[in-house]
């Protein structure tokens, strides 16, 4: 049986693609996705959470109407802190994506398989 790159128009040799399977039962592909997992869920969450939290604060209660300094309300600061959050978790992820590309070559050398090598 021969696969077909749609993609890159070549055809390949179903030996030389990874056993999926067997590499998702590797310890070291279930210490990534658990990694990301801690990562990403709260990250998710804090995310959701505060920018769902905004129009509700405003939508039905005053608490962000009062002056922070002069005529900018904490309605302005809380929508900035958004911003700045935003920002963060980018960054934040970026850094750690960086990381789970890592771990994730790792686990496919463990299996003799290298992207670009094995095509």
């Amino acid at each position: 049986m021969v696969v077909i790159d749609k993609e890159k128009s070549d055809v390949r040799e179903p030996s030389k693609l990874p056993d999926f399977a067997l590499i998702e039962k590797s310890a070291s592909f279930q210490g990534l996705m658990k990694k990301k997992k801690r990562f990403l869920v709260p990250s998710i969450l804090l995310f959701l959470g505060l920018y769902i939290l905004f129009p509700l604060i405003i939508s039905y209660t005053d608490v962000l109407n009062t002056s922070f300094i002069g005529d900018i309300s904490w309605s302005w600061v809380y929508a900035l802190g958004l911003f700045i959050m935003t920002w963060t978790l980018v960054t934040v992820y970026m850094k750690k994506a960086a990381e789970f590309d890592r771990m994730a070559e790792e686990t496919l050398k463990e299996f003799n398989y290298e992207e670009g090598h094995n095509q």
